[in-house]
């Protein structure tokens, strides 16, 4: 239930900050098309990368978090090494 109600905070935050960063981006490649196609392109495409990297980046980092939380609970001594497993 915990990992349900963090994933569904994690999804609100991602298409909040998705949204911002896309409209962002589309102002500023709308702009750009007005000088050049490829300046338009440019921003569009660095646009892009940074809305991907962003969201992975908070993906990666909440489910780092939900590991590390639920860790001492699956693991009892906290430790873990191949030869434990």
């Amino acid at each position: 239930m915990i990992s349900f109600w963090v994933g569904a905070f994690t999804s609100m935050a991602a298409g909040y900050i998705g949204m911002m960063i896309a409209t962002s981006t589309n102002i500023k490649t709308t702009y750009g098309c007005n000088i050049s196609e490829e300046e338009g392109f440019k921003h569009a495409f660095r646009g892009g990368q940074v809305l991907g990297f962003a969201l992975v980046g908070l993906a990666l980092l909440v489910l780092e978090i939900i590991i590390l939380s639920f860790r001492p609970s699956v693991l009892p001594n906290g430790s873990f090494t191949i030869a434990e497993w």
